[in-house]
């Protein structure tokens, strides 16, 4: 994704000017990671609010017994991040993994407020944002207590129909909370009817 194409994103939530457009760009820091790379990990103290400008990242949780539990998918124009870290000071309870190559706009909490008071307009943009993961948070808790797992499979499968190409089925299992074992069965399953 170009610098223009996530401008014309942005400008699609909100209309920013090009002297806010200009200050988001100029604050923020650009990095790009290999695939396997670990942006973050649990643990980590001050983690940063990113902004994915292209790949696919996985925000996960590991338990007690080192087992990876898959929280989130991203690919372009996805933020991600722990946010309970991010803005309470706490260390992070999750990691992020980069799925593919990537490249990303890394918002240090400092960064993320400077942005916000130079203008009501990120304020609303942030608000928008956190609403609509509100929200896709409680649709997908929903989903997990009351769908099948072929229901969740094909949701997910709707919800995002590209990131099966790329992401390790043992992934898709972890964020499903099955096996991949069960995934393998359940789609061959799909596949015969």
């Amino acid at each position: 994704m170009t610098q223009k194409e996530i401008i014309e994103a942005l400008r699609r939530k909100i209309d920013f000017t090009k002297e806010e457009i200009d200050i988001f760009f100029d604050k923020i820091e650009h990095q790009s990671y290999a695939k396997n790379a670990y942006l973050t990990k649990p643990g980590d103290l001050n983690p940063p609010f990113m902004l994915i400008k292209s790949g696919c990242l996985m925000t996960y949780f590991k338990d007690l017994n080192d087992h990876i539990h898959a929280i989130q998918f991203g690919q372009e124009m996805w933020w991600t991040g722990d946010l309970d870290a991010f803005f309470n000071g706490k260390p992070s309870k999750y990691g992020i993994k980069a799925l593919t190559d990537v490249e990303v706009y890394l918002f240090k909490r400092e960064i993320f407020e400077l942005i916000n008071n130079s203008s009501t307009l990120f304020e609303r943009y942030f608000r928008q944002l956190f609403q609509n993961a509100l929200i896709s948070h409680q649709n997908r808790i929903i989903r997990n207590i009351s769908f099948t797992a072929e229901e969740k499979y094909l949701e997910f499968i709707r919800l995002h129909p590209r990131l099966e190409l790329i992401v390790p089925q043992k992934y898709i299992a972890s964020y499903m909370g099955i096996t991949p074992e069960f995934l393998s069965k359940l789609k061959k399953q799909i596949a015969k009817s």
